[in-house]
Parts: structure tokens; C-alpha cells; sequence
């Protein structure tokens, strides 16, 4: 993995935001209630969700259905410009998940940060959460890891080009990809589960936007200049999809995990 990467310059791009928002895998209804019930534990409160690192908004939209009103907060202009804009109760904002000067001390009941917070100060941003959580508020880390397919032809395609690119991704993707396990939760009321997965079915189409939405393509791509990278896997993608019969899209499993914890009430 790369040491190399400016992660200011990520998501800059507004058609990777736009392929991001269009392609990535959409959480389940399962993590969503999961988180509830957790909130619900110390504080039966669901006034106000702040989502950091929100990128186009989608675990925003989730926590819509349940809290009063969530805050999605992210640093690129771009992902937040195709978040939605008609949700009543969704505000999106440009910020950082460490500095939340539009957030009053202590009015947060939860403070959730998803496929994104390996690329966060971390120290900094819990502390952020601290200041702005409830007592008895719950901060929830979440994401997933990389796609599979129960079609072994289709499964040696997607590994295969992963593995061109992975050598491409950030250095902070690996502990996204280890599921954080190593991640210490700021308040000793902590849990994870790593039961929840997501299956979606995915066109060739739909898959190579989903390529499209990762830096390390992107990266690969500029270290590469005369391959088509994009071009090459669809060829592969639609032939192991006609070899194995699957018709025209394909199930991809991801596995989410969920990490929890509540902020004492004292």
C-alpha cells in the first residue's frame, strides 16, 4: 500500500463522487436498526445523528429514518454536492470529522462515522465526539470489506484486478480492510458484530462504476497511462459471466462490521 497518497486530493473528482454515489453498496435496514437498539440502550432519545466522513450521504439517508434530524459532514465539496437535497430532516455540511464549531457541546446522540474513518485523525475526532455526544450517547464506527461473488469465475476476475490495484490504495486502507480490529473505543461500554453482510446484485456496468469510485484505480491508472484498466476487466468480467450462465448481473456479498460504544452518563 501507498505512503505517498495526498488525501486532500481525494474524491476532488465529480465523476468518481458521482460513481461513488451510484455504485458503492448500499447499507442494510439489519445495521441500521443494530445501531438504534444499541442508542437506545442508555438513551432513549433520537434527536440528532452526526455522520462524519459521509461522502454522498448514503448511511445519512439510513439514519434519517430514525433520528429527528443528522448532520453528514465530509471534506470533499464534491461528494457532499450529490448527497440529496430533498430530505427533510438531512443537512449536509463541508467540515472535518475533528472540527465541529456548527455542533453545540453536548447535544449529540450519536456520532457515526462509515467507510471512512481509517482516514481520520482519529484521537482528535474522538475527542470531538466526546465533546458533542450526550452522556449516555453511543458512537458507532462502521464499514465493510471487499466484495465476493459465489460464481468462482466471476470471484477469479474481481480478485484478480483487486489485486492489480491494491498496491495503490492509501496505507490507512489496511486497517479499514483488518475490519479495525485493533481500534480502541474511547469508553470502556464498547461492542462490535460482525455479523451483518450486504449482497447486491451488480451489472458489468454497475461493477465498473464501482471501480470507478476507488482512489487506488485511480492512482493506478496515472502509474499506468497506457493500459485500460477498465476496458481489460469488463472484457474478463462479461466473459466469466457468459461461461458461467449468470445472465446479465451477478450477487456480490460484502461483510460489514460494526463497531459501538456508549459514552458514560457520569
Amino acid at each position: 500500500m501507498s505512503d505517498n497518497v495526498d488525501k486532500t486530493k481525494m474524491y476532488v473528482d465529480q465523476e468518481q463522487s458521482k460513481a461513488y454515489a451510484d455504485n458503492r453498496p448500499r447499507y442494510t435496514d439489519e445495521m441500521f436498526q443494530a445501531i438504534v437498539d444499541y442508542c437506545k440502550e442508555t438513551n432513549p432519545n433520537l434527536n440528532l445523528a452526526v455522520d462524519v466522513g459521509c461522502g454522498p450521504g448514503m448511511s445519512t439517508l439510513g439514519f434519517a429514518k430514525y433520528f429527528k434530524k443528522v448532520i453528514g459532514v465530509d471534506v470533499s465539496e464534491t461528494q457532499v454536492a450529490c448527497a440529496p437535497k430533498d430530505v427533510p430532516n438531512c443537512e449536509f455540511k463541508v467540515g472535518y470529522s475533528d472540527k465541529l464549531p456548527f455542533i453545540k457541546s453536548g447535544t449529540v446522540d450519536l456520532f457515526c462515522s462509515g467507510e471512512s474513518f481509517n482516514l481520520m485523525p482519529q484521537k482528535e475526532t474522538f475527542a470531538e465526539a466526546d465533546r458533542v455526544l450526550k452522556p449516555g450517547g453511543t458512537i458507532a464506527i462502521f464499514g465493510y470489506d471487499v466484495p465476493s461473488s459465489d460464481t468462482p469465475a466471476v470471484q477469479d476476475v474481481i480478485q484478480k484486478y483487486g489485486l492489480k490495484i491494491f498496491p495503490f490504495y492509501p496505507k490507512e486502507t489496511a486497517q479499514l480492510l483488518d475490519r479495525f480490529r485493533g481500534l480502541k473505543m474511547p469508553y470502556t461500554d464498547a461492542t462490535r458484530n460482525d455479523d451483518i453482510k450486504i449482497s447486491m446484485k451488480y451489472t458489468v456496468k454497475e461493477y465498473i462504476g464501482f471501480m470507478k469510485s476507488t482512489w487506488a484505480l485511480r492512482a493506478y491508472s496515472e502509474a499506468h497511462p497506457d493500459e485500460d484498466f477498465l476496458a481489460d476487466l469488463s472484457k474478463e468480467l462479461t466473459e466469466a459471466m457468459e461461461k458461467a450462465g449468470s445472465g446479465l448481473d451477478y450477487t456480490l456479498t460484502w461483510n460489514l462490521f460494526l463497531l459501538m460504544a456508549h459514552k458514560p452518563k457520569n
